[in-house]
C-alpha cells in the first residue's frame, strides 16, 4: 500500500539534523489507501505517541514520548504531483514506484529582491503601525512594525552585507537560520524587535537602518519621525 517515504526539510538536508530538528515527511500510498493511513496512526507507533492532532486534510502533527516531534502528510500517487514542496530525500520506495512523481513541480523560486518595494512597503508599514499606536491598538501596531516591516527589511541585509543566501535559503520562511548567515547583525535585529511595549524604539531602529543604507522619501520619513515622537 505504501509506495514511497519522502523526507523533507532537515530529513532531506541531513547535514542540518540536530537534537532540535522536527521530522517532516510525506507518505505516498496507493490511491485507495489515503484515509487508512490518516485515520489509523498505529503505523506511527514505533514509540508511544503522547500528542497528535489532524492539522490538515492530508496529515497530522505528532509528539512522541521521548520528545521527538513530527509533521507528516499522506498523498496518493495522483495527488503528489499537485503538492507544493521542496526537493526531498527518498527513504523508501517500491520498485514499481515512478520517482518522477516526487519531483517538485510547484516549488517557489528565489526571486531578486525589489529594493524599492521592500524599502517603501516597510516605511508605510511603520507609518500605519504608529498610527495604530495612537489609537491604542498596540497588538496590531506590533504586527505592522515588528512583523510586517521587519520581514521586509530582512532580505535587504543581503544588499547591505554582500551575502547571497540562495544555497541555504528556506524558500518558504526567509528568516530561518538568518543568525548564522548574518552573525554581525544580532544587535540590529534585536533593536528592531524589542517587544509589545517597545514599538516606538523598534520602529526607530528599522527607520534608521532604511535611511542609512537606502534612498528614502523625505516626506514619509519625516512623517514617521513625527509619529514616533507622538507615541512616546
Amino acid at each position: 500500500e505504501v509506495k514511497c517515504l519522502l523526507g523533507l526539510g532537515s530529513l532531506s538536508e541531513v547535514y542540518r539534523l540536530d537534537e532540535y530538528s522536527d521530522l517532516d515527511f510525506f507518505l505516498i500510498v496507493e490511491n485507495d489507501y489515503k484515509e487508512k493511513y490518516i485515520e489509523d496512526l498505529s503505523w506511527l507507533s514505533v514509540k508511544p505517541v503522547v500528542f497528535q492532532f489532524k492539522n490538515s486534510n492530508d496529515g497530522h502533527k505528532v509528539l512522541y514520548e521521548d520528545g521527538i516531534y513530527a509533521e507528516f502528510a499522506v498523498f496518493t500517487k495522483d495527488e503528489i504531483v499537485k503538492a507544493k514542496f521542496s526537493e526531498g530525500r527518498v527513504y523508501y520506495h517500491t520498485e514499481d514506484f515512478d520517482l518522477d512523481l516526487i519531483r517538485p513541480r510547484y516549488e517557489p523560486s528565489v526571486k531578486p529582491v525589489n529594493i524599492e518595494y521592500h524599502v517603501n512597503e516597510a516605511l508605510t508599514n511603520l507609518f500605519i503601525g504608529l498610527k495604530r499606536m495612537q489609537r491604542g491598538e498596540i497588538s496590531n501596531a506590533t504586527t505592522f512594525i515588528q512583523v510586517y516591516a521587519y520581514n521586509l527589511v530582512l532580505p535587504l541585509l543581503e544588499q547591505v552585507y554582500g551575502i547571497t543566501r540562495t544555497k541555504k535559503l528556506d524558500l518558504y520562511v526567509y528568516e530561518r537560520r538568518i543568525e548564522k548567515d548574518f552573525p554581525e547583525v544580532e544587535k540590529l535585529l534585536s533593536n528592531m524587535r524589542q517587544g509589545y511595549l517597545s514599538n516606538q524604539a523598534s520602529a526607530q531602529a528599522i527607520l534608521d537602518f532604511l535611511t542609512k543604507h537606502f534612498k528614502t522619501n523625505d516626506s514619509i520619513v519625516t512623517a514617521i519621525r513625527l509619529m514616533i515622537k507622538k507615541t512616546i
